[in-house]
């Protein structure tokens, strides 16, 4: 597998068929690539999502909450009253984050090094869709239930294959696509490629749910894998965890997400 630029179809990765093709995949294709690309990814993200603020806001001040997949900690410092922690599996992430002197520390989010029971609120923010088999994603949704304390609550988002709702598209979608960056990948359905992954173009609605999807540099293109959710696929996977409720759903601005409460 590569991360390169290349888009040959004889090079890209098929679908997992093991776990540990799974973790190669995740290996090559997310871990590796968010540590080349953390300065510049880091970069454009630095201003936190209104709904994940305004989740933050319902703590009583004091909650501990850990941002799973915290990225550079553009939510540590929503608000200077709670016990924010932050994990990641990216060190170049983590690095910026340390230097800001956030409390941060590296971990796979399918096994938390952190007691059960420890936190009064968890976000997760776009960090479950690079999990490349349903059976991770619902390890790692367990896993937040585990260290969530009863009656703690989770905010998860991923981000959604309906691009467009309700006549509605999303600010993916709606910006300017540069000429450039189109027909990096042509998709090919038929059945001797139906396993391969198939790179996205960018800024136009998703043709597949697993695929992978590039990040441009002026000088090369990295591709991360990307799981893209379907509608009430989020709320199905976590039907499986009984010791939970979900309070609320809502989709926002192309992303799918699910509040819910640990209950024992």
């Amino acid at each position: 597998m590569s991360t390169s630029s290349s888009s040959s179809e004889s090079t890209l990765p098929k679908l997992p068929e093991s776990e540990s093709d799974a973790y190669e995949l995740e290996q090559e294709h997310v871990h590796k690539v968010y540590n080349k690309i953390a300065h510049t990814f880091s970069d454009s993200r630095y201003r936190p999502w209104p709904h994940v603020a305004k989740f933050l806001h319902t703590f009583s001040s004091g909650s501990y909450v850990l941002d799973i997949g915290c990225g550079n900690g553009k939510y540590m410092n929503v608000r200077n009253d709670l016990m924010m922690i932050g994990c990641d599996r990216c060190e170049g992430l983590l690095k910026i984050c340390r230097d800001r002197h956030y409390q941060v520390f590296l971990s796979d989010c399918m096994n938390i090094p952190v007691p059960t029971n420890t936190f009064d609120g968890v976000i997760s923010i776009a960090v479950i869709h690079h999990m490349s088999t349903e059976n991770r994603r619902l390890i790692a949704l367990q896993e937040i239930v585990r260290i969530l304390k009863p009656n703690g609550q989770a905010l998860i988002t991923v981000w959604a294959k309906e691009q467009e709702i309700e006549n509605k598209k999303s600010i993916y979608i709606s910006k300017h696509v540069k000429p450039s960056l189109l027909n990096m990948s042509s998709i090919n359905m038929n059945d001797e490629t139906k396993n391969e992954l198939i790179i996205h173009t960018p800024r136009t609605e998703f043709q597949r749910s697993d695929c992978l999807v590039p990040w441009v540099k002026p000088t090369e293109q990295h591709l991360r894998y990307y799981h893209v959710f379907i509608k009430n696929e989020l709320e199905n996977l976590l039907n499986h965890i009984s010791n939970i409720e979900i309070i609320n759903s809502y989709n926002d601005d192309g992303n799918w997400c699910v509040i819910f409460r640990k209950i024992s």
